[in-house]
């Protein structure tokens, strides 16, 4: 009888033990498919294999656009995950009203937590932050960039030292691109992203009036280079490929030798290009004597409000493990996405780093701070949307630019209103 009685409490102590093991399951949401889903996936498995007490589950949610509207409808129904990935224009959504998300810095804070926010590149440390309060996690970040077929441009005795600055500059070399044979030369992912909100920020153009919420993008500058790549287009210098990345195709197929996207779609490109991928800076317009910062893109993990404090104690544990510069420069090597910094803890991660994004990355966020331009004047998703469809009717010869993006300040004007309604465009 003591036998087995000694066996019961043995296997009990085993039992209790074994409850006690049991990981913090934490579920983040996420928006990153084909190889990018692989290595982010890689990422979150290797936070699970460096320690034993959390284990992040990761999910798929469709792109960014659904992933959010999936988060809005979880939200309601009190069921969201515990972390979620938000392109950035959907941070004006997360941060209103209050009480949707948990403040990063609130959180490693009440945690024990320290982030290197000192070597984080300003304008991206800015863009996600309130007063100086980190709110989100920079996660997968990026510029907008020109990708270009180098064998092609090769061909015509172009190098990677010698290619074009300007927009005047890139039409030459497209005149002779195109008297080679090819029957497009350039076209471009997420129009409205690099062609209005990437262009407006490199030449210091403010996309909006944030004390007084009101669109001012059909600007004469911004005009008159939408009327550029319509002649462009009249020319077929120019293709246009759809709303998001469906022009990657024309790339790829080697139908447009140049094209514009983000820099975080270098390793993908490479491995589907049949031809040497080189990467330039967008270019920009003669008239300007001054290059500002570069927008930033990507996108963030925020953390949920409502989540058990086991939960929170483990994004924090999460987070510490994000920012170790050693995983910094494995995901940036992987995906081509930057790392969070090039200075202070990330110093080192310049030293040997010929990754031609990295090296464009530096330069790009390097000029000059605007603070009325893409950086500091956050817009939300519903603008980038009415602008696709504004650059849409150009396009498709529905209306010239100027009527274009009158209207679509004016759509953009009301939205701005409604949404001034429920949270500060800071």
């Amino acid at each position: 009888m003591i036998k087995y009685l000694l066996i019961w409490i043995a296997t009990g102590i085993c039992w209790v033990g074994a409850l006690q093991a049991k990981p913090v399951e934490i579920v983040v949401w996420h928006s990153l498919a084909g190889q990018l889903g692989v290595e982010a996936k890689a990422l979150f498995d290797g936070f699970n294999r460096s320690q034993t007490q959390y284990v992040l589950k990761s999910v798929y949610k469709g792109d960014y656009l659904e992933s959010l509207t999936s988060f809005a409808a979880a939200f309601r129904a009190k069921q969201p995950p515990a972390l979620v990935q938000i392109f950035e224009v959907g941070t004006p959504n997360m941060l209103s009203p209050k009480g949707i998300i948990k403040p990063v810095d609130d959180l490693m804070l009440e945690q024990g937590f320290k982030l290197p926010k000192d070597s984080f590149f300003p304008a991206i440390r800015a863009y996600y932050s309130q007063q100086g309060n980190l709110m989100a996690m920079p996660f997968n970040i990026s510029v907008p960039v020109l990708y270009y077929n180098a064998d092609a441009l090769a061909k015509i005795g172009y190098s990677a030292e010698a290619f074009p600055r300007t927009w005047n500059a890139l039409e030459e070399l497209a005149d002779r691109l195109q008297k080679t044979g090819f029957e497009c030369v350039y076209t471009t992912a997420y129009p409205a992203w690099i062609m209005i909100e990437s262009y407006a920020a490199i030449h210091g153009i403010p996309l909006i009036d944030v004390t007084n919420a009101k669109a001012l993008y059909n600007s004469p500058v911004i005009v008159k280079h939408l009327e550029r790549l319509l002649r462009w287009q009249k020319q077929h210098y120019f293709e246009y490929g759809g709303r998001s990345d469906d022009a990657t195709a024309l790339f790829i197929s080697g139908r447009c030798p140049i094209f514009s996207q983000s820099s975080g779609s270098y390793g993908g490109l490479v491995g589907l290009a049949p031809f040497r991928v080189g990467m330039a800076a967008l270019p920009k317009d003669e008239h300007s004597n001054m290059r500002f910062n570069n927008i930033t893109g990507g996108a963030a993990l925020w953390v949920v409000a409502g989540q058990p404090p086991e939960v929170y104690r483990g994004i924090a544990h999460f987070f510490a493990y994000l920012v170790q510069p050693k995983v910094q420069q494995n995901w940036h090597q992987q995906t081509g996405y930057l790392p969070l910094g090039a200075r202070g803890i990330y110093q080192w991660l310049t030293d040997d780093n010929r990754h031609p994004s990295f090296i464009l990355a530096q330069a790009e966020l390097a000029f000059e701070q605007n603070e009325k331009t893409g950086e500091c004047a956050r817009i939300p998703n519903q603008i980038r949307l009415i602008n696709d469809e504004a650059l849409e009717a150009v396009f498709a010869g529905i209306a010239n630019p100027q009527e274009a993006l009158n209207k679509a300040v004016k759509r953009a004007n009301y939205a701005l209103r409604r949404f001034a309604n429920n949270t500060q465009l800071t």
